[in-house]
């Protein structure tokens, strides 16, 4: 089939359309290593955890978080410009004893598992009703019920980069 070159010079390329995707296609095999047939290497990006939390009782909410290295959990503190990564203030997080700076959720390669860390909040956190020593790490499994201060939430792991 002929290419259509009306109203083009004679020693001009046919236009070809781009897109971003194009771009990032280009990119992509410009960064891919000698020797692997222009693929980039994505067995080396690290897929993060992703949690479902199902927060309250009767009114439950369920939020989803990725966690690549750790999340905190607490309350927004605009004062003092804190944000934690998981603010439980919509869920009552002031009034059922959340801290500003409550607990952790961090990500062991090494272990290929998740940890749960009190971060000395004032009115502690507990897995599954067992009260956890403040600055000491426990392992997280899903289902596990996670209670900060009054404010409990059944964790469920929705992805894991590990199989």
């Amino acid at each position: 089939m002929a290419e259509d070159r009306t109203n083009q010079p004679e020693n001009t390329p046919p236009k070809r359309e781009t897109s971003i995707l194009d771009d990032l296609v280009q990119r992509s095999l410009a960064s891919a290593e000698p020797g692997t047939s222009g693929r980039p290497k994505t067995a080396r990006l690290a897929q993060p955890w992703r949690l479902m939390l199902q927060i309250g009782g009767e009114t439950q909410t369920t939020v989803g978080i990725e966690i690549k290295e750790q999340v905190t959990l607490g309350r927004s503190d605009p004062v003092a410009n804190f944000y934690p990564e998981l603010d439980l203030t919509p869920y009552g997080g002031q009034d059922r004893g959340v801290s500003r700076r409550h607990a952790t959720i961090v990500q062991d390669n090494e272990h290929k598992a998740l940890y749960v860390e009190d971060l000395n909040s004032t009115n502690g956190t507990r897995i599954n009703g067992f009260a956890l020593e403040p600055n000491r790490r426990y392992r997280l499994r899903d289902g596990d019920e996670l209670e900060l201060g009054r404010v409990r939430m059944v964790l469920r792991f929705v992805r894991s980069p590990y199989k």
